[in-house]
């Protein structure tokens, strides 16, 4: 699954077809020799059936809307007029590409079969960590891959010679924003995971010289990696210049600290010396490579920008057909009857957000059910962070790690990247498995 973001990012159709049946195979053998016992697993697919029932009737939605048999007025116009401009009949369905909605419902269920995987397998402690470890030193090689790349000046992904977003870092992944958000959700995983390691080392009562002395040996004797990945993660993200995806990781990356801080992995003391040492590196980041990003911000004008009109038009089209939908994974072609002259001559295989363009696919009851499958597993995520005792970091990385892809899908498409919701997938369930009190405690409180 961390390999999902190597091939650009798993979005061509040989790279995600190959990922949906390895996952798909993946899932067939989790379920067939799963070690765990009947109560135990009784019990997790209990605690799962909200988000799993969310999760399979949107789907079965997505494939009603690619059968022939409904009918007639909830049928697309396109196959009406079809007909009449061919004089024939056609097979009429709601979407108006049968076969792109069941190609993207392979991806949906891809991205809820890894949830769920990675949920089971991370019940137990020792495979989250195996999780949020392997993840933290994954997004380090990417992040170190892709400043190499951009230094050298070699305008490259893997072997094949870039053909768009020149001049700028996207490591393995096509789109620079892609990479930003997926880059974000590495820097709050090595932060959390390097506090997770030194938690323990910081709770004694210091003052604010003893604290950092204590801090800085115990960081470089235990989690100098994460720490370091930390800026090296950092780093390639600003050198996206990515204005949402910065944006983005910005309030996720306070939403973690304020977690973090909530569950004791850091001293109160150590807060304000965290803002302090933070405000220098931020500073020294911009000055060496974050320059440009914020040049890019000071000058965005978002009421000026073609995406108002791509926003307006879309928002046309789904109170067109606010219900039924246009056809999950239909957004180009359906598009192309609301252009307008001034974004005509642009290609808009994307909404540049993800929530107007499911609404414009799945319906708006629908794309709802999506959203409260998120919310549900968040939710699940806070509860964690209220009720378990201990290694609530985990919780704290899902709440994160949510806000910044829902504040990104707002300006981006970060979510139909399979390479990247694949990887927030399995974080997402790491999180989510860690994110219930043990019966073992239960019991004891019994």
């Amino acid at each position: 699954m961390l390999l999902a973001p190597m091939p650009f990012a798993s979005n061509r159709p040989w790279s995600w077809s190959l990922l949906s049946a390895l996952i798909g195979i993946y899932l067939i053998l989790e379920i067939i020799t799963s070690r765990h016992e009947w109560a135990d697993q009784k019990l997790f697919l209990k605690r799962m059936l909200p988000g799993l029932m969310l999760w399979i009737c949107v789907a079965l939605w997505a494939f009603f809307q690619t059968v022939p048999w409904v009918p007639g007025e909830w049928t697309h116009p396109l196959w009406t007029d079809a007909e009449e401009i061919l004089d024939s009949n056609v097979v009429k369905t709601i979407s108006v590409d049968p076969q792109a909605t069941l190609e993207a419902l392979t991806r949906f269920m891809a991205y809820g079969a890894v949830f769920f995987i990675s949920a089971s397998y991370c019940r137990k402690f020792d495979n989250a960590e195996i999780v949020l470890k392997s993840f933290v030193f994954s997004s380090i090689i990417y992040a170190a891959y892709g400043l190499i790349i951009f230094f050298s000046g070699t305008e490259m992904i893997l072997w094949f010679e870039k053909w768009s977003y020149r001049g700028v870092l996207t490591s393995t992944f096509v789109n620079r924003n892609t990479y930003a958000t997926f880059a974000g959700m590495g820097v709050i995983a090595s932060t959390a995971y390097g506090f997770h390691i030194i938690s323990s080392n910081l709770r004694s009562h210091y003052n604010t010289k003893e604290l950092i002395r204590n801090f800085i040996e115990t960081a470089y004797r235990k989690a100098w990696a994460p720490f370091l990945g930390i800026v090296i993660i950092a780093t390639a993200l600003l050198l996206t210049q990515s204005r949402g995806g910065f944006l983005s990781t910005s309030v996720a990356f306070l939403v973690l600290l304020g977690g973090l801080y909530y569950i004791k992995a850091i001293p109160k003391l150590f807060v304000k010396v965290l803002f302090g040492v933070t405000l220098i590196g931020a500073i020294f980041s911009v000055s060496m490579s974050g320059d440009i990003t914020f040049e890019r911000i000071s000058k965005t004008s978002f009421e000026t920008s073609v995406r108002d009109e791509v926003f307006q038009r879309t928002s046309d089209a789904i109170f067109a057909n606010p219900v039924l939908g246009t056809g999950y994974g239909t957004y180009e072609k359906s598009f192309m009857a609301y252009k307008i002259p001034v974004i005509s001559s642009l290609t808009w295989d994307k909404a540049h957000n993800s929530y107007l363009e499911l609404a414009m696919e799945l319906g708006i009851p629908a794309t709802l059910a999506v959203i409260a499958a998120f919310l549900w597993a968040m939710v699940v995520c806070i509860s964690g962070i209220i009720n378990r005792r201990r290694r609530r970091v985990f919780s704290v990385i899902g709440v994160a790690v949510t806000v910044l892809v829902s504040a990104h899908a707002l300006v981006d498409f970060s979510l139909q990247i399979p390479g990247f919701t694949v990887t927030y997938a399995l974080i997402m369930g790491m999180a989510w498995g860690q994110s219930w009190t043990s019966e073992q405690s239960r019991r004891k409180n019994k």
